[in-house]
């Protein structure tokens, strides 16, 4: 991959241009981390010398001229001039897209979200250009935005955050939060929402960093109603001593992402394991001094529903969930 992507480059680089790899394929590199999926991106050729240049090297794929974007067919590269986006609405794809392939680096750089992913490597060289900070940043376990007046460009970006927070084990600036937590999220789609939080579940050692970053910014509301209700519901401390609803199933989520290897579905089984206990939002009561939550495995099938309706696309993903929470005492 790294060599198809070199050979691309001194392609540019005869053109006047310059090729340099990108985000998180540069983030991950810094951290030790395998990334098989590599961005490029170029500066200084026109889209149509990129095509001419791409059909050198393979089969280019457009994801539509207007993006500047394109791939190689059978690769797992990722081709992009830079370009301008202005927001035209509250959803994640009400952008207006401008392609500038002379923006500059610093003004590319400036549009990306977080200091970590506007590192770029010059890929004939190997230098690595951080005009924000990015390694300092990665090396204090600060996740710091780029630019305030692009940021909320995106709302998505709120949601990457509290994902990054938790793969990467890092904690917000004060100024990244604030950002978060201005942002209308009740525009973006199911879908993009459904692939933040399986990046959480699925590939952050404690997910639950992902819904605590929610809730310290405000948004756990907006996207999961449910589990900000789990908030303040008591448990009996015999049995729960950890405390309320809320805690206990977030000591509940990253107990089962420790057995992500030992199950056939993993997503399914987090889900599960972050919905078993909605339940005691609606049974939970003080009987003769004590607090129960008689029934609730089943009363909570109702609320595990919504749940998952409103996120989860694959059905056999929610009946897995609907099936499981029954059964889980």
């Amino acid at each position: 991959m790294e060599q198809i992507a070199r050979r691309i480059a001194a392609l540019v680089e005869a053109s006047g241009g310059r090729a340099y790899a990108v985000g998180g394929y540069v983030r991950d590199r810094i951290l030790g981390i395998d990334n098989k999926d590599l961005d490029v991106e170029v500066h200084g050729i026109a889209p149509q010398r990129l095509w001419e240049i791409l059909s050198e090297v393979g089969e280019p794929l457009s994801y539509g001229s207007s993006f500047g974007i394109y791939s190689l067919k059978g690769t797992r590269i990722d081709v992009a001039l830079p370009r301008r986006e202005r927001a035209t609405g509250r959803g994640h794809r009400d952008l207006a897209v401008s392609v500038d392939p002379w923006i500059g680096l610093e003004e590319a750089a400036s549009r990306r979200d977080f200091t970590m992913n506007a590192m770029l490597e010059d890929l004939l060289t190997g230098e690595i250009i951080d005009l924000f900070g990015g390694r300092k940043d990665l090396e204090a376990g600060i996740l710091r935005h780029v630019s305030a007046a692009h940021f909320g460009e995106d709302p998505l970006r709120a949601l990457r955050a509290a994902q990054f927070a938790a793969r990467f084990r890092l904690r917000l600036a004060a100024e990244t939060a604030a950002l978060c937590g201005s942002i209308d999220l009740s525009a973006l789609s199911p879908e993009r929402v459904e692939e933040e939080l399986k990046k959480a579940l699925l590939k952050a050692e404690r997910p639950s960093v992902f819904f605590e970053v929610l809730r310290d910014t405000r948004q756990l509301r907006t996207w999961f109603p449910e589990l900000a209700d789990c908030i303040g519901i008591p448990q009996d401390p015999h049995y729960h001593p950890e405390g309320d609803v809320w805690t206990h199933t977030m000591q509940v989520l990253d107990r089962g992402a420790a057995l992500r290897g030992d199950v056939r579905d993993p997503y399914a089984f987090l889900l599960f394991c972050l919905t078993h206990d909605l339940g005691k939002i609606v049974c939970t009561e003080l009987r003769n001094g004590r607090i129960h939550a008689y029934g609730h495995e089943s009363a909570g099938l109702p609320l595990i529903e919504r749940f998952l309706r409103r996120i989860v696309r694959e059905k056999a993903v929610r009946e897995y969930v609907l099936n499981m929470a029954p059964l889980h005492m």
